[in-house]
């Protein structure tokens, strides 16, 4: 009987990484809501420790990077980045309109590569695409929006300067 039980812990785990390699798995497993406050601890802070998180959400430090990890593998957690404080630069949210025949995987590609865009959206509407565009001055952040409208397939670009942060 014990042997059964093994062998059927076996072969849940392969389902698993089969599961895992073909992109099924993120479908699959459900965020409880001890993840939805670790995201919400992680939101405020990313270096908060995992001994931390799991005293605020009441579990024990290799439980809490458990979960930690498992969001991160799921691909529910992305990426872990540092928010820098603005020193005086500006930043606006620019929205851009592309012609029809522009593949939007391509164009959006390109644009993440350019310098000063921290953040890049498809949406939908009027425009196409968003984007979060800093610069240190305001001459710099001119030469980024001008160079963008250089690339082929933008038709419009509609620029909302970012006037205070609030969170």
């Amino acid at each position: 009987m014990r042997m059964r039980h093994f062998e059927n812990l076996f072969w849940q785990r392969m389902a698993t990484h089969i599961l895992l390699a073909r992109g099924i798995a993120n479908m699959v497993w459900k965020i409880d809501e001890i993840d939805r406050k670790i995201l919400e601890i992680l939101r405020e802070d990313a270096r908060i420790p995992n001994g931390k998180i799991g005293k605020r959400v009441g579990l024990s430090e290799p439980a809490a990077r458990r979960r930690v990890n498992n969001l991160a593998s799921r691909g529910i957690i992305r990426r872990f980045t540092v928010d820098i404080a603005e020193s005086g630069g500006v930043s606006a949210v620019v929205f851009l309109a592309t012609s029809p025949d522009v593949e939007a995987g391509k164009l959006i590609k390109s644009l993440c590569k350019e310098e000063g865009v921290s953040s890049v959206w498809e949406i939908s509407g009027e425009m196409d695409i968003a984007l979060m565009l800093s610069a240190p001055d305001m001459e710099s952040f001119n030469r980024r929006v001008d160079e963008m409208r250089a690339i082929g397939g933008i038709k419009k670009t509609q620029t909302n300067i970012v006037m205070k942060k609030w969170q």
